[in-house]
């Protein structure tokens, strides 16, 4: 395996330097008898951001400064992938951080149907290993708020005239289900509150907070398209406030979840002003970025004046790239959304926490880090453990969040058996891409071609064979049956 060089930091320390300055720091804390200060934990996850899609990260059109502050603020990290090219599986991993292949959600949870037809269930089983019932039987106070996509919730059937969203095929169907009835609560996963859309429990109608699972299919709520970035915001103000007021002397884990910048986009007048020269979609795309940033600006600035925001640990990221001739941006990247190339899965991560010794004014261009990854690590940092036999896909890199350029040992896995190619694998700076049947091999080198412009598999084939043996080894090991949904 490869690794990525190791660099010294920008103070000139060696990393290893700087993991056992963090290890000296916790052993010290304990020598005294007083416990490791234990971080909040404030996870921003958007939905199709591309990785060129924030100014921190090279846009000339986005305009982003709140995001580009908290880059600036805390590290921003342009080696992180999520586990997948579309959302509900990337969404599965960072709740159980591991493969969502385990649990057989390698596409979105859509309609019952197509869900069946996949042989894919209907919701992330109940009994899954999840990251946030660990911190709550640690202690931490836990909310989900904002776009779940894990499990559905009325059970009402849309008719297909009621349907405007032109991104989906619904193959002359007149009445379509969406979600199960059935489908679990969310605060069942390890939540004290939760407020989703596409999820079970409360959700909005109209805005306004709603008791019960969505009446309406939210792409066709026309407020909740516009205004949802600030509904989620207000509800997670309200949850910071109530905390500091009822739960002070615990830490918490707030999920603030956002469904921009996914289509369909209805920007306002005063939204599109700024990007009145550019082509229609992206002046859309762009103009939800924006609006999203400035909300994100508002939860931040709550962590300053409750006075939480040097001992939060701030996460910002995305659960894939930008949809291709949606008005987005993956940068130098190749491909989209729904591709297992970097454009579909390599995004943003920005973290910040000033109190927990993440580095300000930070790039790391070395440590490859994976969703999957934030589940050993912030147990790690919290004092949280899995169950009994967890096995996790991830590896725990809070000295990568501490300066340290990481180098990681576990192999990544893509599995997406509705497109081609359908399986990729990366190890060290070697990447292999191919079909579920071992065909149509390419094989990139990502230190020296990001971009993934030349197959180096008939250069290679020795390497190319033994990426292609692993892959197929780890795909044997995956469930072949579909999961029952059941609670």
């Amino acid at each position: 395996m490869v690794s990525p060089a190791i660099r010294a930091d920008a103070t000139g320390m060696r990393p290893a330097c700087a993991a056992i300055t963090a290890l000296l720091f916790l052993f010290a804390m304990a020598s005294s008898g007083e416990e490791a200060p234990r971080p909040n934990i404030l996870f921003l996850l958007a939905d199709d951001l591309g990785y060129g899609d924030l100014g921190c990260y090279g846009s000339d059109v986005a305009q982003s400064p709140r995001l580009d502050q908290l880059a600036a603020q805390g590290t921003r990290f342009t080696q992180f992938y999520v586990s997948h090219c579309v959302c509900s599986p990337t969404r599965a991993s960072a709740m159980t951080g591991q493969f969502p292949s385990r649990h057989r959600i390698f596409g979105h949870l859509s309609f019952l149907a197509d869900n069946k037809k996949r042989h894919m269930p209907d919701w992330l089983r109940i009994d899954a290993p999840s990251l946030p019932r660990a911190l709550q039987n640690a202690g931490y106070r836990t909310a989900m708020i904002g776009k779940w996509h894990l499990g559905g919730g009325s059970g009402r059937s849309f008719q297909i005239s009621d349907l405007k969203n032109p991104t989906g095929d619904f193959s002359g169907r007149t009445e379509i289900l969406v979600n199960h009835p059935d489908a679990p609560i969310v605060e069942k996963y390890g939540f004290h509150y939760a407020r989703t859309t596409a999820g079970n429990g409360p959700t909005w109608k109209h805005l306004k907070l709603w008791p019960e699972p969505h009446e309406i299919y939210p792409y066709l709520d026309q407020s909740w398209v516009t205004f949802s970035s600030k509904a989620v915001v207000d509800d997670s103000i309200r949850f910071l406030r109530q905390h500091r007021e009822e739960n002070a002397d615990a830490p918490f884990c707030l999920n603030a979840w956002f469904k921009d910048v996914h289509t369909p986009h209805a920007p306002t007048a005063d939204m599109l002003a700024p990007f009145a020269d550019s082509p229609e979609k992206e002046r859309d795309h762009y103009a939800m970025v924006r609006y999203m940033d400035t909300q994100i600006g508002r939860l931040l600035d709550t962590l300053d004046e409750l006075e939480l925001a040097n001992d939060t640990l701030v996460i910002f990221s995305s659960d894939n790239g930008a949809g291709k001739n949606r008005g987005g941006s993956n940068g130098p990247l190749r491909g989209w959304k729904h591709s297992l190339y970097e454009g579909g899965i390599r995004v943003p991560l920005v973290i910040r926490w000033p109190g927990g010794g993440v580095p300000a004014r930070r790039v790391d261009d070395q440590s490859v880090l994976n969703i999957c990854d934030f589940t050993p690590t912030f147990c790690t940092l919290a004092g949280a453990k899995m169950p009994a036999g967890y096995e996790s896909d991830g590896e725990d890199v809070s000295s990568a969040l501490q300066g340290d350029s990481f180098t990681r040992s576990k192999r990544q896995f893509w599995h997406y058996p509705t497109r081609s190619p359908g399986l990729a694998m990366r190890d060290g700076d070697w990447k292999l891409l191919m079909d579920l049947d071992g065909e149509n091999l390419e094989l990139h080198n990502l230190q020296s071609d990001p971009a993934e412009e030349n197959n180096l598999s008939q250069k290679k084939p020795e390497l190319a064979a033994s990426m292609k043996q692993l892959l197929l080894q780890w795909l044997d090991e995956m469930p072949t049956d579909p999961l029952e949904a059941t609670e």
